[in-house]
């Protein structure tokens, strides 16, 4: 091929062959650790940031814009440190059509307050009007509710994880979200999907 952006071309003879890795990356694979993050669509950014800054008191960590659309931001919130494992990444089209709830996505966020949280947080959402209920999973209770995108959130009391120091308002350190407390998958295919997390 010739042409700007071609230096050299393949040879014919090795046309389709399997590439072969350097030792580097032919090394074990390391264990994940848990979820680094989470991104999702949603609508206007304003909305964005008041629900998840002002409501649920996670930092706006970072603000950029999406690579394949510059015109679009990339909002980054977490906790104090944008630790891994706390931070949730959004692109806001606010004049997008809403996408349908599905197979290969995140379902549930739910986040984790330390243990004797959850009733703050039940005020705290009564106070935003933000409409939530009570579950119990696995011997936990959980606090349901969705963003104003409709996005499907949870808070749960665990002892997991270290306190973030980052208080707004009142929402202190000892209420604080720390971080996720894993993500509610949806597949069609629960097997498959798995053996590919667990493999």
């Amino acid at each position: 091929t010739d042409g700007p952006g071609f230096m050299e071309d393949e040879p014919y003879e090795t046309l389709g062959e399997k590439l072969s890795l350097p030792p580097f990356f032919e090394s074990k694979r390391e264990e994940i650790e848990g979820i680094h993050h989470i991104t999702a669509i949603v609508g206007h950014p304003q909305e964005n940031v008041d629900f998840y800054a002002g409501v649920l008191g996670l930092r706006l960590v970072k603000k950029t814009v999406n690579f394949d659309d510059p015109g679009t931001y990339h909002l980054y919130f977490g906790n104090e440190g944008g630790k891994p494992g706390s931070i949730i990444t959004f692109f806001p089209w606010p004049n997008a059509y809403n996408g349908k709830i599905g197979d290969g996505q995140v379902g549930v966020t739910p986040y984790v307050v330390r243990i004797g949280a959850l009733d703050f947080w039940k005020n705290r959402l009564t106070k935003f009007n933000v409409d939530y209920a009570v579950v119990e999973r696995f011997g936990e209770t959980y606090l349901q509710f969705d963003d104003p995108h409709g996005l499907h959130l949870e808070i749960v009391e665990r002892n997991d994880g270290e306190l973030n120091p980052l208080e707004i308002g009142d929402i202190k350190k000892e209420v604080a979200i720390k971080g996720f407390g894993g993500a509610i998958l949806y597949s069609s295919r629960p097997e498959e999907t798995t053996n590919t997390l667990v493999e």
